[in-house]
């Protein structure tokens, strides 16, 4: 009967062992993508006020935050995809490509970002094939022009001294301008989203299932 009790509790121990194990690993390699947002974004052919339709550029900046507190993030480069709609009195940018017009591209150079810290980037991009004059003559009756930017990148993540495998990023996000030529809201930045589930479900179900089998075990052995 001894034995039978230490052998029980020996296979309670190493149930427990494994479960926390499991817990240390999840905790260690699970990763948190990257928050982007873009805090500014400056039209100079609907700012009114300048009468310059002749710049037809786009500039803006791009906010990247690492939530990881102890992983570092590496970007491959990142292209960034400017749209907007056929339609100019539309007030938003549909996601089909027949009623969207590709107006510019860029990429931003893949860099390095340590643990929990923020990148700003300034860039600006050229766009073409834009009837600015029409764009402008919406805002004469006091709405917004919208635009879609689309984000795409590959991330990895530095965990000690290793690196994980790449892992796609693409984001997106709708911005307006109203006839200052600049965002609406100014002061506040439009988050860059994904529906794209986030990675970590075998480590997540590796703890619940230890989890789950410790807790049966304890139950058994009451």
């Amino acid at each position: 009967m001894f034995e039978s009790d230490g052998c029980g509790r020996c296979c309670l121990s190493f149930i427990l062992t494994l479960g926390l194990t499991a817990l240390f690993f999840w905790l260690s390699l699970r990763t948190d993508k990257p928050k982007c947002s873009i805090e500014h974004f400056y039209v100079p052919a609907l700012n009114k006020s300048l009468n310059s339709p002749h710049n037809t550029s786009i500039y803006f900046m791009l906010q990247l935050n690492n939530p990881n507190k102890d992983k570092g993030i590496h970007y491959d480069n990142v292209n960034l995809t400017f749209s907007v709609s056929n339609n100019p009195n539309a007030t938003s940018v549909s996601n089909n490509p027949n009623t969207t017009h590709q107006i510019g591209n860029t990429t931003i150079v893949g860099f390095r970002q340590g643990h929990g810290k923020k990148a700003k980037k300034w860039n600006f991009t050229e766009t073409n094939g834009v009837n600015w004059t029409a764009f402008r003559h919406v805002l004469n009756n006091s709405t917004v022009v919208a635009f879609r930017v689309d984000f795409a990148t590959a991330v990895k993540y530095k965990i000690l001294f290793w690196y994980t495998k790449r892992d796609g990023l693409k984001l997106r996000a709708n911005v307006e301008v109203d006839s200052s030529g600049e965002k609406v809201p100014r002061k506040k930045g439009i988050k860059l989203t994904s529906a794209a589930p986030l990675p970590g479900g075998c480590y997540s179900a590796l703890v619940v299932f230890s989890v789950n089998l410790s807790l049966l075990l304890i139950l058994g052995f009451m």
